[in-house]
């Protein structure tokens, strides 16, 4: 088995029974895996096996058949986007905070210690070794440079405030979870993340579509802390992020733009083409094939507020614009739509309407820590296209087998809610 597919397998366990359905290797005798309430039978070829089985590994019946397969695939290039599902990584960016600082931040909210009490591998080991295909990225604009190079709570723990990190001198959006305590990233600008996701996008042209979330960030320690119904009571000098603006977001086009070769990124533009809004598009002739998207990356704005209100004021439909936006169906600019709640029955409203859609399968460290699986498996059995973690890898930091992986271990598989009758895993594979 290979490692992607021993975490499905992690995956398999963490639930307590599965089902081993599929073909069998002729050489090695194995079968693909899915889940007992998988949506939709395997498809068998000349002879499969079908062994139910509890996490004891006892084996309760096995049957066999050697019903010939009839079935006519459809060629790869009638595959959809919306017609698959991929994982993605939640704050794909995010570090730990040093010991001496977590320890600090635990002091003062045990809740908000736990709460990113998680790390990730870097963007480029996450596409090679775990076939994550989306991210999250959080980034703070600094136009003149240097606003996060120094962090206030260092100093309560006895750290350095100073970051030895010339990048964070220089102007541009910086990536980071949120400044002065929990600043830990793989890639500290924007500019960073989205180049090593280009430099392995060139080297891996006949990849599946990557799709990229921006959140753009413009609250204060103190005020991000009163969002979440914490009074801080030490004065420090926190920064003041920049206030998002029209020319904010302009300047964030720009940086993203920068990052990709022409015809590298996919546009809302491309997608509209010449329909009234995204929506008609969608309605009309839907998101592209797998195969015309491949070696491409989409970007889209995460904000569904006041900041998506800004970047649509002047181009409701985003003409001329680089991202796309998390919407809502119907809407002007609607070709992306975030359900973060798995069970929200509106999710595969979207995705039969033809919306692209993410998810999300885990709370920070939450359903991880208490083994729930409840919020992973609604998400794999939903329309979603995209399922965010923390944990395409069990934690480091606590005992727990919490894994989520796609059935079978693929990078890509048929959508369980929007996938043609047809459809199979292995025309959504990489070279």
């Amino acid at each position: 088995m290979t490692v992607v597919e021993w975490r499905w397998a992690a995956v398999l366990l963490s639930v307590g029974a599965f089902t081993v359905t599929g073909c069998v290797d002729a050489d090695s005798g194995a079968a693909d895996l899915l889940p007992i309430d998988s949506t939709g039978p395997a498809i068998p070829s000349t002879g499969s096996t079908t062994t139910t089985m509890m996490s004891d590994a006892t084996t309760i019946s096995t049957t066999t058949s050697t019903t010939a397969n009839t079935t006519t695939m459809p060629a790869p290039l009638e595959l959809r986007l919306n017609q698959v599902q991929m994982l993605g990584s939640h704050n794909s960016f995010h570090l730990v905070p040093e010991p001496t600082l977590f320890a600090g931040i635990e002091a003062v909210s045990a809740d908000l210690a736990r709460d990113i009490e998680y790390s990730h591998r870097t963007l480029t080991e996450q596409l090679a070794d775990f076939g994550i295909r989306q991210f999250e990225l959080d980034v703070f604009a600094d136009p003149t440079g240097g606003l996060y190079s120094s962090r206030a709570a260092n100093v309560v723990v006895g750290l350095a405030p100073e970051s030895a990190d010339a990048a964070l001198d220089a102007p541009g959006f910086k990536v980071l979870h949120t400044q002065d305590f929990d600043y830990e990233t793989t890639c500290p600008t924007l500019v960073a993340c989205l180049s090593e996701i280009d430099t392995w996008s060139r080297e891996h042209p006949e990849h599946l579509p990557i799709m990229i979330l921006i959140e753009l960030k413009d609250l204060s320690v103190p005020e991000a802390a009163a969002e979440e119904g914490l009074e801080l009571t030490i004065d420090l000098p926190w920064a003041q992020p920049v206030e998002t603006t029209g020319e904010v977001l302009a300047a964030l086009d720009i940086e993203v733009r920068s990052a990709f070769g022409l015809g590298r990124l996919f546009e809302p533009d491309e997608l509209r083409d010449g329909a009234l809004t995204l929506a008609a598009a969608i309605g009309d002739s839907g998101w592209p094939t797998i195969e015309t998207l491949r070696g491409r990356v989409i970007v889209a704005l995460n904000d569904t507020g006041g900041q998506r209100d800004l970047y649509t004021t002047e181009t409701p439909v985003l003409e001329g614009r680089p991202m796309f936006t998390s919407s809502t169906p119907g809407a002007p600019d609607a070709a992306f739509v975030r359900f973060d709640d798995p069970f929200d029955p509106g999710l595969d409203e979207a995705a039969a309407a033809g919306y692209l859609i993410r998810t999300r399968t885990d709370s920070p460290t939450v359903d991880a820590r208490s083994g729930d699986t409840s919020r992973r498996d609604a998400a794999l059995l939903s329309g979603a296209h995209f399922l965010s973690t923390d944990y395409y890898e069990p934690s480091s930091f606590f005992d727990s087998p919490y894994v989520v992986a796609l059935p079978g271990g693929v990078i890509a598989r048929c959508n369980p809610v929007t996938a043609p009758p047809a459809c199979r895993d292995d025309l959504l594979g990489e070279p």
